[in-house]
């Protein structure tokens, strides 16, 4: 959007439309002041042709829009202003006995000057935006091996083209009639000989295949050899079988190699060609801001021209600072240093800056096409698309009767294990946590606590009963020893117990081991009872906790996959959060070229301690290059919250009578501002 930042850029310059007034014209609202006697009054000694002059130039001035004046309406305007002129003879140069007429000239002149800095400012602008956007296409196909290959697959036929145009011509040279023999390889190496073996002159046939190589000098076989290696010498005789098997494999890797190199030489040659036009669009796009930088450094001298108040008085002075500041803009747009102060009428130099200004779009885009420096046509982009997809569409279509049943199948299977997926994993489980969380620790537990009692007391009783009956404990020892059972200390009976176990089968069968053994049998059930009590203590104090971890697994899934479709949405949309990831980093790319700029490009040696000191024309031109950029994203992209102070910032950073300090300083802050915390714009 190069319009929206000449508009910004030129707005100090624009001029009022109102009819400039004449201190020797009384104003309608006020007294008209007595004249001497003698002395006629200015206006009734006009004549009519200077009233009817005054009123041509006012409609004039008035109909001139500030802006939106083309060059070709630069010579209308200029063509009117000389007609008017002509009526009566007069021109600025002369000293005009009509002060407001005076006044009124120089204002036109002013406005036509503002017009045609525009279009030149807007010209070059234009020019070296699509210089570079061409040598950005040309750099994106260069980094790539596989843009290379279909850069090279997509120019082909047209190379074979240029290739038979080439050949055709050679043979009407030399009077040979066209035929197969005529075409064979010794034919062609007789056409078009090579000075050596290993050098390829970058003859017709060479360069019909790829133009970029008229511009070198030669193009040697040398890049096709593998490097050379040195073989050490003095192997022992144990190692003599070693170095011949090295040898052999080297041999085999460097005829592989050399075979590689050639296959791939096409490819090679096309990254090349590629990074040609990336350097020569560079050249053509520095030349183009360089004109851009000392046209944008002619604001402030057009500005206090155009911006003073007009002074009838002074015309001859206005004439010579115009003549001065158009020659500088002839100079700097032509290259030209002759001088237009001899010219009798600042309208000549106008118009010739605008006939100038109107053949730049065409030499500029015949020096693109004449070099072939634009990207290819949009049919030679997308022929291997139109060659493949009509077939490929016919075999999609002939065979679906075989896809389409497989297609639902596969839908049908994706729908069940998606179902399944949110009913098994993700439902059930959040309804059991909601059932946990409302139940509070009530559900299913692992033993009753009325089972634990009624074991415990059953034992309680089979080992009163033993001690009542064998060992013959008193009242007051069996309930110390029920007590003890209570705690689970059943050392009388573990002694007991062993007495037995000394004569193992006169106890079974007289004494009391068996007993023992099934007290032992209550005593173990007990202890599993409380183990499994405790344990069911403890799950129900984790349930919650048992729950969640369950459902996590799915709900990181299901976060996953939303996460990575709202990502695809948004990037597919190209939209996003002010622009979409892609657009805010082009707008850091372009942050950091303009800081860059300001470090790597000083003007002078000693403009790197001097802050005063303006930055030279071609930093100039590549800082307003990238601004008009952010400018253009600002405009299409950030909220009104942040664009007004984001517009300034760039707007402090096109001013041209800052120095490199002061700019650095406002990219710092720019860096600040939106890099980082809540704005972060510069990120990406």
């Amino acid at each position: 959007m190069p319009s929206e930042f000449i508009n910004h850029f030129t707005r100090s310059l624009e001029l009022s439309t109102s009819r400039p007034g004449s201190p020797f014209i009384s104003h309608p609202s006020r007294p008209s002041l007595p004249q001497p006697s003698g002395e006629p009054v200015l206006r009734s000694t006009a004549t009519a042709s200077t009233f009817r002059r005054r009123e041509k130039l006012h409609a004039l001035l008035v109909s001139l829009k500030q802006g939106s004046i083309s060059p070709a309406e630069v010579q209308r305007y200029a063509g009117s202003l000389q007609d008017i002129l002509r009526a009566d003879g007069a021109y600025i140069t002369e000293a005009t006995t009509d002060p407001e007429e005076a006044a009124l000239e120089e204002a036109i002149i002013g406005k036509l000057t503002v017009a045609v800095y525009s279009d030149a400012l807007d010209t070059y602008l234009n020019q070296a935006a699509e210089v570079e956007a061409e040598a950005e296409w040309w750099a994106d196909i260069e980094r790539s091996r596989t843009n290379v290959a279909l850069y090279f697959l997509q120019t082909l036929p047209l190379r074979l083209v240029n290739v038979m145009r080439t050949v055709l011509r050679q043979l009407r040279v030399h009077q040979l009639p066209l035929s197969f023999s005529t075409l064979s390889p010794s034919s062609l190496r007789a056409l078009f000989p090579s000075p050596s073996h290993f050098t390829l002159r970058p003859s017709h046939l060479t360069t019909a295949l790829f133009p970029h190589l008229k511009n070198q000098p030669a193009l040697t076989l040398a890049v096709l050899l593998p490097p050379s290696s040195s073989i050490l010498s003095g192997y022992t005789n144990t190692s003599v079988i070693l170095a011949r098997v090295s040898r052999s494999v080297r041999r085999v890797a460097n005829s592989a190699s050399f075979a590689v190199r050639f296959a791939t030489l096409p490819f090679e040659l096309s990254r090349q060609e590629c990074r040609y036009n990336r350097k020569t669009l560079e050249r053509i796009r520095d030349e183009r801001a360089e004109v851009l930088g000392k046209l944008a450094q002619l604001r402030a001298p057009l500005g206090g021209l155009v911006g003073r108040n007009i002074d009838p008085t002074a015309a001859t002075l206005a004439k010579t600072e115009y003549t001065s500041l158009l020659d500088t803009l002839s100079q700097i747009i032509s290259s030209k240093s002759e001088s237009s102060s001899t010219s009798s009428s600042l309208l000549i130099p106008l118009t010739d800056l605008s006939q100038t200004l109107q053949s730049l779009s065409v030499s500029h885009i015949q020096l693109l096409r004449t070099q072939r420096l634009l990207r290819p046509s949009i049919f030679t982009r997308i022929w291997p698309s139109l060659l493949i997809v009509p077939p490929l569409s016919l075999y999609v279509y002939t065979s679906r009767t075989s896809w389409i049943p497989a297609l639902f199948d596969m839908a049908r299977d994706a729908k069940e294990t998606a179902r399944g997926f949110v009913e098994g994993w993700l439902v059930e489980p959040l309804v059991g946590v909601l059932r946990t969380v409302r139940a509070g620790g009530k559900g299913e537990v692992l033993v009753r606590e009325e089972g634990v009692v009624a074991d415990l007391e059953s034992l309680e009783r089979m080992t009163l009963s033993l001690a009542r009956d064998a060992l013959n404990y008193t009242p007051s020892q069996l309930e110390t020893l029920a007590e003890q059972v209570r705690m689970g200390d059943l050392t009388p009976v573990m002694q007991a117990y062993e007495q037995d176990i000394r004569t193992p089968v006169r106890s079974a069968l007289t004494g009391t081991l068996l007993r023992n053994a099934f007290i032992q049998v209550q005593k173990a059930k007990v202890d599993i009872d409380q183990a499994l009590s405790g344990i069911d203590r403890l799950l129900k104090s984790q349930e919650l906790t048992f729950a969640f971890v369950g459902v996590a697994p799915a709900l990181a899934i299901v976060y996953a996959v939303l996460g990575a479709f709202s990502r695809m949405w948004s990037t597919s949309k190209g939209s996003g959060s002010w622009g979409g990831r892609k657009r805010r980093r082009a707008v850091w790319e372009g942050m950091r070229r303009i800081e860059r700029l300001l470090i790597v490009h000083p003007t002078t040696p000693d403009a790197v301690s001097d802050s005063s000191t303006p930055i030279a024309p071609l930093p100039t031109g590549l800082l307003i290059l990238s601004l008009t950029r952010l400018r253009s994203y600002a405009l299409a992209y950030l909220p009104p919250r942040i664009r007004k102070p984001f517009l300034q910032d760039l707007g402090d950073l096109e001013d041209t009578n800052l120095g490199r300090d002061a700019k650095l300083r406002i990219v710092d802050r720019m860096w600040r501002c939106w890099g980082s915390g809540g704005e972060r714009i510069v990120t990406f």
